[in-house]
């Protein structure tokens, strides 16, 4: 795992004591090694002192082949196709002899190297389809002069860029990098962006809060030849489009374990040791019983404590644990997290508007001090249709018998949502909405007017409703499922895992989102997802009770968050306030204070975060 950065142009762009600056500032993400090889106009190796007009730079997280071999930027047999990348190819070693035959000759055991020769044989799309992993990259093809950029399935390594007004292009794992080369003007925000991020938290596809910064999207690889960028998909995954014709739950869960058992072993390939993160929690229990199966219990699990008993699920998963035969350590949060909010806002480059961040910050810093490589259970809400968003969408807007079962259900939106839900009909604006963190009128009231004015006739969820109409065919459970795929879990959870683990030099690998899971999740009939009694996540259920008894398992969902409204009260929150209220920052409306951080009640912990957020990047302008 590692920090990428890289530029191409027609002209010369960049010295290397700047280069060097803006790949040191991912060092965080790479310890191990660092490395840069720049070309000038000609397309020769710079010298010394000159500007290049091509560059690429990594620092390395030493995971596999931890020998000088395994150093980046790294090029095939002669130079020709050179590469900087960030992630794990985990079946690599697949094509290895079938490369060797073909007449490529190898120089190091890395997954790297691999991709080199791939796309020397098959092209790029080829090579992408071939790579069973997580990854982002930046690839040089000398002889066309073209550059590459390439980005995993779903997202899992963030990869961003900017194109420059003469056609020349950065990017980089984190903006933070582009923002060294001095190519970006902050001041510009995106607006679409800017709203997304209050309606849900984070921004949808190709956003970034800045206007210059763009994201290459999951399933896409973008080519740079001659000033001009093309993007292109090369994977997706529509839910309930391809139904399952194996319909008997026992033979499905007998299938998804085997590929979950696959999935596992392949993340467990390592020159470095490996753990677990257990919560306690469906998802990662699973993914720990059968870890343990296959490797005899000789892995270790980690999970995080809290003080406070309504964040705390650490006795939970040390019971499981001890059922499943397997070490667990118990890593207590005892430093005070509120002098960290600010360092871990920071991380992302951008407001990020999931406050459970705080909490995956914390159990990565805890877990690096014994391993550097972690599996999670991450996705099995996505995949398996574990959110109480699909429950509360289901009882508003589904058959008789959904809307009967989930009936009995707390309304827990009524507090926040202004909206009449029920009477909303298109699918992309039943979700779109049912997601939101604050309504529309709420949003109103603590942006600007002017902000308003300049969105108006924009539409501002664009990035996110595109996905509706490949799957307007399928059941509401399934466009759900395939939309949170394409926006949240991305977007969201991904980010968070992927910048908090990462501020660590943490490897966080996820057997859940092999996209063999993923195309086999996609094509399961709702029997699956949710039984007779409403519960979610069906599947993994069956599969995790051959494991584990259900009273150690079937519980009330606790998530994974902090208590940020109750740290907002008293001095806090009055220092958040009156910056709110003093903020020159002109997209906020500072009489809107109270509203967020209220005086004599808690108030709502998506919000204030949000606050937190914008406040931590644009408040004291």
């Amino acid at each position: 795992m590692c920090g990428i950065t890289g530029f191409i142009g027609k002209n010369p762009l960049f010295d290397e004591k700047m280069f060097r600056e803006m790949r040191d500032t991912l060092s965080h993400r790479g310890p191990d090694d660092a490395g840069i090889q720049m070309w000038g106009v000609d397309l020769n190796s710079c010298q010394p002192g000159q500007k290049g007009a091509i560059g690429l730079a990594q620092v390395r997280l030493s995971i596999i082949d931890l020998s000088s071999a395994g150093h980046q930027p790294m090029s095939n047999e002669d130079g020709s196709v050179w590469i900087t990348y960030n992630g794990e190819f985990y079946n690599y070693g697949e094509y290895r002899k079938d490369l060797e035959k073909a007449g490529h000759r190898f120089k190091s055991n890395s997954d790297t190297e691999t991709i080199l020769h791939l796309y020397e044989q098959y092209g790029i799309e080829e090579t992408l389809k071939r790579i069973n992993g997580m990854f982002a990259f930046g690839l040089w093809d000398k002889k066309r002069n073209v550059m590459i950029l390439a980005r995993d399935r779903v997202g899992k390594k963030p990869l961003h860029y900017t194109m420059c007004p003469d056609g020349s292009m950065v990017f980089a794992s984190e903006m933070k990098a582009i923002f060294a080369a001095n190519v970006v003007d902050k001041a510009k925000i995106d607006l679409s962006a800017f709203v997304q991020f209050w309606t849900y938290g984070y921004e949808t596809g190709d956003l970034t809060i800045y206007e210059q910064v763009k994201r290459v999207p999951p399933g896409h690889y973008a080519v740079w030849s001659g000033g001009r960028l093309d993007v292109k998909e090369y994977w997706d995954c529509p839910f309930g489009v391809n139904d399952n014709q194996n319909t008997n739950i026992d033979n499905l869960a007998d299938e998804l374990e085997a590929l979950l058992c696959d999935s596992i072993r392949l993340r467990l390939i390592s020159d470095v040791p490996v753990g677990l993160f257990l919560s306690g929690g469906i998802d990662s229990s699973l993914i720990s019983a059968l870890t343990a199966k296959l490797t005899g219990g000789k892995i270790t699990a980690f999970t995080i404590a809290f003080e406070n008993e309504r964040f705390n699920e650490a006795p939970y998963a040390q019971a499981i644990a001890k059922h499943i035969g397997l070490k667990n350590v118990v890593l207590h949060v005892t430093e005070d997290m509120r002098s960290y909010f600010k360092k871990i806002a920071v991380q992302f480059d951008e407001p990020f508007g999931d406050s459970s961040s705080i909490p995956t910050y914390f159990v990565a810093k805890l877990a690096r001090e014994h391993v550097a490589v972690v599996l999670t259970g991450d996705a099995g809400d996505e995949l398996f249709a574990g959110y109480n968003a699909y429950a509360k969408a289901l009882q508003l807007w589904g058959n008789k018998e959904q809307r009967r079962l989930f009936g009995r259900r707390i309304d827990w939106r009524n507090k926040i949502m202004d909206i009449p839900l029920r009477f909303l009909t298109k699918p992309s604006k039943r979700l779109t909405d049912l997601e939101r963190i604050m309504s529309q009128r709420k949003m109103c009231q603590i942006l600007s007017d002017d902000l308003w004015s300049a969105l108006e006739g924009r539409d501002i969820y664009k990035t996110r409703e595109q996905w509706y109409p490949r799957v307007s065919d399928a059941d509401f459970l399934s466009q759900m499922q395939y939309v949170n795929l394409k926006t949240y879990l991305p977007d969201d959870i991904l980010v968070k895992v992927d910048r908090m683990s990462m501020a660590h030099a943490l490897e966080c690998r996820c057997p859940l989102l092999d996209y063999r899971i993923i195309e086999f999740a996609s094509r399961l009939p709702y029997a699956a997802k949710i039984d007779s009694k409403g519960r979610q996540k069906y599947l993994l259920r069956k599969i995790l009770a051959r494991y584990v008894p259900e009273r150690l398992t079937e519980r009330p969902k606790m998530g994974f968050s902090v208590p940020w409204a109750e740290w907002c009260r008293g001095e806090a929150g009055a220092s958040l306030r009156d910056r709110w209220r003093t903020s020159s920052f002109p997209l906020l409306k500072p009489e809107s204070a109270n509203l967020i951080f209220p005086i004599d009640k808690l108030g709502w912990d998506n919000w204030q975060w949000n606050a937190f957020c914008t406040l931590t990047y644009f408040g004291d302008r």
